[in-house]
Formats: structure tokens, C-alpha cells, sequence
């Protein structure tokens, strides 16, 4: 079922702006344009997260908050709090009342997003804990839960055999991957599926959310993906069978983002289509950073969903790179970002707090004489030099390509 969040604010633009971006992220939105009917709103029907302006008429963000904390229905409502106030002061208060994070306007859409997946990601587990009790009755000991972590190892086993051992080997060409898992089975995944001696295809795709649901889905679109490769011609319309399994078979709020594409060694060429997924980098011999730009529309999310494909030459030298949001959405974990003077604009300050397309575009470009699986390590390491931990707090997956000299 997918997650309600209600919007709160007076500014009727703002509502609309902010609903227009997350309903395609399959929530459901709720909007109310001040705090009296906020309030009513989140006792008649408790979302799973309240995004709240602070400066409103009558009743201000904080005194909403206050409010709801002390309602049995609503004090477990996570709240992200919006505001135009920028005061190191005003943000502890919010903080101190009872939000979970805050966004400063005018605020980054992506960064709307993130943070909402963010403060979600952590109180799930809250939310669900007490129905999951109740389904397992009698069996939630400590043998009963011992019983659901051996589940889980299995699962996570069986996905694990299903990614290929290593990377394919091919004269001319230098390729390496990478899957991080933030829980025990992952969304994100790859392929490589051999179509002929000189012809590959492969897939990189991340499934909206994570753990089992998100890892049954991955399941189901490789084993299509592995049956249509064969059957059809072209990258787009392989993504089209698959989406219309997707979207017939699974519910609404369950869909993926991919690649796929098919390497020809004989001629150097990588024919694709994308559904929805982070544009891939090309990078060329020419010291030049090229994307592949050609898209199409999520994978499951639209029955009429469309698809179109396109090829890419690759010179001695170049290199492809595909990956995950889980990469270029990594948070950074140091004040760094805040640290601007005064006359820093909000967007840039806002902007360094991700990792970002265009930081892995320049870890790509400095380390692009390394080798694939030195690259693919320079990334991560850059990764963790941004966020300051080594823990990954989302799936993340990476395919690098690269033709040799």
C-alpha cells in the first residue's frame, strides 16, 4: 500500500509544486493550507508523514507540532518541517518540539525527496513492529524471530547466487561492478546475459524501496528480462514487455528504474533504452563527459508506459558507467556544506549536501586512465570520503565499461 503524506501550507503554489513531485514517487498526498485543518486532518486519518511549513497564519508550524504530540493517533507521525527561516535558533526549536528534519526554502525538490525516503526509511520498522507482533502470534520469541533472521539469510543467499560471480571477460574491453546492500537482500541489481560470442546484454536497475518486497520484484524482472532478451530486437521493447508484466502482476506503488543494453564487441557500439533510471556517464578518450540521454518512463508505474532506444560508439579509451541513486543521493556527513559564508546562496549550500551527478562525473574524469575495478573503487572511496562512513544506507550498484587502449 503506499505511504500518505499529508503537506501542510499556505502558500497554494508551494502545495502544488510539492504534490507534482512526489506522486510520481507513488505516495499518496493529502494537502491542508493552514494548521487548524492540519490538524484535523491527521486525526481523521493518520498519514505516515507530515511535511509542514512553519510560518502560517493562526497556528504555526510548531504549535501544530505540539498539538499532535500530545494525540495517542498522531504522536508517532514523523513531521519534516519547511521553512523560509534560516536562524540556527528557529531549526533547534523545530527539532526540540518534535520534528524529525527540516528543509530549508527554497528547497531542492531532490532534496524533498531524499529527505522524505530518509525520515520514512527510519520509522517503518516503528510502524510496522506492532503488526508484525500480531502475525506472528505465539511466535514472537526469540526461537520465532531466530526462525524469520534464517528466512532472511536464505533470501538474501538466493539473491546473492542469482548476480554473476564475476564480471564478463571480452578481448578489447575492462568491466567491473558493484552492489552494496543497506539490509540483507537489495533492490538494486545487474546482469550480464550472454547473446551471441561478440554480443552482451546488461541490466542495471533499482527497485523503488528496499528489503523483501523490493528484492521479489528484482527477482521476477531478471527472470523476465533473462526470457525476453532472446525474443525481441530491440532494448525498448524488451523494457516494453516487461513493464506491461510489471504493471499487470504487482500493485501500484511497487516499480523499478533500469538500463538495458546490449554491448556488440565486433564494431564497439552499446545499443540501449533506459525506463526512468539515472542517466549513465560516456566517458571519451577525448577528455569529453557525455551522457546517455535517451529515456523513457519507469518501469510498472504506467500501463502506457513508452520506450525508445539509442546507440553509442565507444573510441579506445572511453568508458561507460552505470549506477544507482543510492550513489549520487549519498548524504554528506560533515557540516562542510554548512559552512558557507554569509553570502553563499541557499541552492549551493543545498546542492553540496548529496553527492551529486556532477562530483561523480569529476571522480570519473580524475580517474579515468585507472582501470575499471580501480575506478569502480576510487568511486566508493570518494563516496565515503563525502559522507564520512562507511556504512551504506542505501542499495547502491555500479557497472563500469571501459574500452581498452
Amino acid at each position: 500500500m503506499a505511504e500518505t503524506i499529508l503537506i501542510v501550507d499556505d502558500d497554494l503554489d508551494i502545495l502544488e509544486l510539492l504534490k507534482m513531485n512526489l506522486e510520481p514517487e507513488g505516495y499518496n498526498i493529502r494537502t491542508a493550507n493552514d494548521g487548524e485543518s492540519a490538524v484535523r486532518s491527521a486525526c481523521e486519518n493518520p498519514p505516515d508523514l507530515i511535511l509542514l511549513d512553519v510560518m502560517m497564519p493562526h497556528k504555526d508550524g510548531f504549535q501544530v507540532i505540539e498539538e499532535l504530540k500530545n494525540i495517542k493517533d498522531t504522536k508517532n507521525v514523523p513531521v519534516i518541517l519547511v521553512t523560509a527561516r534560516g536562524q540556527t535558533e528557529d531549526k533547534v526549536l523545530g527539532l526540540d518540539t518534535g520534528a524529525d528534519d527540516y528543509i530549508t526554502k527554497p528547497f531542492d525538490l531532490r532534496e524533498v525527496t531524499a529527505r522524505v525516503e530518509a525520515v520514512l526509511g527510519r520509522t517503518r520498522p516503528i510502524k510496522y513492529i506492532n503488526p508484525l507482533m500480531h502475525a506472528m502470534g505465539d511466535k514472537f520469541s526469540e526461537e520465532g524471530l531466530q526462525q524469520l533472521a534464517g528466512h532472511l539469510q536464505a533470501a538474501a543467499a538466493i539473491q546473492k547466487k542469482l548476480l554473476p560471480e564475476q564480471a564478463p571477460s571480452f578481448e578489447g574491453f575492462d568491466i567491473a561492478t558493484l552492489l552494496q546492500s543497506s539490509t540483507s537482500v537489495s533492490g538494486d541489481f545487474y546482469d550480464f546475459i550472454p547473446l551471441s560470442e561478440t554480443r552482451i546484454g546488461l541490466v542495471l536497475g533499482d527497485v523503488k524501496g528496499n528489503g523483501i518486497p523490493a528484492a521479489l520484484l528484482m527477482v521476477m524482472i531478471r527472470t523476465a528480462l533473462r526470457l525476453l532478451c532472446h525474443e525481441e530486437d530491440t532494448p525498448a521493447s524488451i523494457l516494453k514487455r516487461i513493464n506491461d508484466l510489471v504493471v499487470r502482476d504487482t500493485e501500484a506503488d511497487l516499480f523499478a528504474t533500469m538500463v538495458y543494453g546490449i554491448l556488440d564487441i565486433t564494431n564497439s557500439t552499446f545499443t540501449y533504452s533506459n525506463g526512468g533510471h539515472c542517466y549513465p556517464f560516456h566517458w571519451k578518450a577525448t577528455s569529453e563527459m557525455g551522457v546517455l540521454k535517451t529515456g523513457g518512463m519507469l518501469i510498472g508505474a504506467f500501463e502506457e508506459a513508452t520506450f525508445s532506444s539509442d546507440r553509442c560508439s565507444l573510441s579506445p579509451g572511453d568508458i561507460l558507467v552505470f549506477y544507482t541513486d543510492g550513489i549520487t543521493e549519498t548524504e554528506t556527513g560533515s557540516s562542510e556544506a554548512f559552512s558557507k559564508n554569509e553570502n553563499a546562496s541557499t541552492s549551493a549550500v543545498e546542492r553540496n549536501m548529496f553527492y551529486g551527478g556532477d562530483r561523480l562525473a569529476t571522480c570519473i574524469s580524475k580517474n579515468a586512465e585507472l582501470s575499471a575495478a580501480a575506478l569502480c573503487d576510487s568511486i566508493v572511496n570518494d563516496l565515503t570520503v563525502f559522507s564520512g562512513d562507511t556504512n551504506t544506507h542505501d542499495d547502491r550498484a555500479l557497472i563500469i565499461i571501459k574500452r581498452n587502449i
